[in-house]
């Protein structure tokens, strides 16, 4: 009897340490481990674009606006983002062949920034982590991104053509500014 309490306990303080060592590496990483699939994947299909966002805050209504307006965000970089980036690389030797000194220096910088009018996104799915946290899957239709990218450039195109007829119209008085006959004065 009493080697078979010897052998169970040895095998249940293993099964304990074993789980805890699952534990400990699935919290190490930062990562929970219920986060949807369709949130580091989101879908593909032809005539739709997705996007994905999460936020847990301490009111369950905040969490969804916030995720919600993430993941719209996130279609918003998808369909239009100004990316701008600057790398830095600079390495410098000095001394003689016996005694060297080396310095280098890496530096990266970047910026993205989005302007999109989004206008008949859907949420397609919601889920909820064991934390708290949501996580929402937004969707856009492309038909109505592509309008929407048109009536942009179609804005922008009418705003430039008004700019380029007030510059003319400009040019236009300055010249005959210059060249208008001025009255000169009678000596007399």
């Amino acid at each position: 009897m009493k080697k078979t309490n010897l052998i169970i306990m040895p095998a249940s303080i293993l099964a304990v340490m074993v789980m805890g060592c699952a534990s400990s590496k699935a919290s190490q990483s930062g990562i929970p481990s219920d986060i949807p699939e369709w949130y580091f994947n989101p879908p593909q299909q032809e005539d739709m674009i997705f996007g994905t966002g999460s936020a847990r805050m301490s009111d369950l209504n905040m969490s969804i606006n916030m995720a919600e307006s993430r993941a719209r965000q996130s279609l918003a970089f998808a369909l239009n983002a100004n990316v701008q980036a600057m790398i830095t690389d600079y390495t410098s030797n000095a001394g003689t062949v016996e005694n060297q000194s080396n310095l280098t220096f890496a530096e990266t910088v970047g910026r993205q920034v989005t302007n999109a009018r989004l206008a008949g996104t859907t949420v397609a799915r919601r889920a909820r982590g064991k934390d708290g946290t949501i996580y929402v899957l937004v969707s856009l239709n492309k038909t109505d991104a592509a309008r929407m990218t048109a009536d942009i450039i179609d804005g922008e195109a009418a705003g430039y053509a008004e700019f380029k007829a007030m510059e003319a119209l400009n040019r236009m008085e300055a010249q005959l500014e210059k060249s208008a006959i001025k009255p000169k004065p009678i000596d007399n």
